[in-house]
């Protein structure tokens, strides 16, 4: 598979961009030549930190084509069974604030445990993933009545307990695969760049929540995922809301989300591009 590489040369990467732009999507992605694509997320902190919404929506202006308009809702630290019991739903799946529409797609991204404790603490062992797959599906329903369509947000393994990504892949698959869903492999992408790229530090300090840097490389593959196309181009600064724990705006005034090295940048669009092209069998 290619794979653009850090160290190439500005030219080879303007003439790739030419060859890039005249591709079409290959048909994984959601749309790729509409005006716009309203997209609501259903998470915790994994989506609020460094703001993940936000900084989909900036990528993409930053780049010709769609526009990923963003929504959500989001609570620290909920699973989706807290989603289902807090009395939100279906409610904010119904309608995209700023249209007569509903949302396009709505993404929906479990607790980093599965919604589970682990079944061994001591080496991070998550737990049967039963719980998940039954709130996935009762929420999935509800947001096919919403006329939405599902796409699940597979998370990473935690920085201490990098073979949990073995379950979480199999159990966002499976999830996908029960509701005939797309999953956007955010947690293979981050595998492959803690392996091939230990000197980029994708996780906040505690861990487990990304580092402005991590939610770029999964704003990268959220961005190919939805539009089946590369994200390379992108700006590597992006500016946006931000927001504290449990999810509460911090001011409605834009700060910086990320700030990266063009180089950085470029690679992480590389590997976002790689783990979505790839054929899922190969996950």
């Amino acid at each position: 598979m290619h794979r653009l590489v850090e160290n190439m040369s500005l030219a080879k990467v303007a003439f790739g961009l030419l060859l890039l732009s005249a591709l079409p999507a290959d048909g994984r992605g959601q749309s790729s030549s509409g005006d716009t694509l309203d997209v609501f997320f259903l998470g915790n902190s994994y989506v609020y930190y460094n703001n993940l919404a936000d900084q989909l929506t900036e990528l993409s202006l930053s780049l010709p084509g769609t526009v990923i308009n963003t929504g959500h809702h989001l609570h620290g630290g909920f699973t989706l069974r807290r989603h289902l019991e807090d009395g939100h739903l279906p409610d904010v799946f119904q309608r995209h604030p700023d249209s007569r529409e509903g949302w396009d797609v709505v993404i929906v991204q479990e607790h980093s445990r599965l919604g589970v404790p682990y079944s061994d603490e001591g080496t991070g062992a998550l737990g049967a993933p039963d719980a998940f797959l039954d709130s996935a599906s009762e929420i999935g329903d509800l947001i096919l009545e919403s006329g939405a369509e599902i796409m699940f947000y597979m998370t990473w393994a935690k920085e201490a307990f990098p073979e949990q990504i073995s379950l979480l892949s199999e159990a966002y698959t499976e999830a996908g695969r029960r509701l005939r869903a797309s999953v956007t492999p955010v947690g293979l992408a981050w595998d492959q760049v803690r392996r091939e790229r230990p000197d980029i530090n994708l996780f906040h300090p505690d861990g487990s929540h990304p580092s402005p840097t991590g939610t770029y490389l999964s704003a990268c593959v959220f961005y190919s995922q939805l539009t089946g196309l590369p994200p390379f181009g992108a700006a590597s600064t992006l500016y946006g809301i931000e927001m504290r724990t449990p999810g509460v705006v911090v001011s409605e005034v834009p700060a910086l989300l990320v700030h990266l090295t063009e180089d950085v940048a470029l690679y992480l669009q590389g590997v976002a591009w790689d783990i979505v092209s790839a054929d899922p069998q190969d996950y």
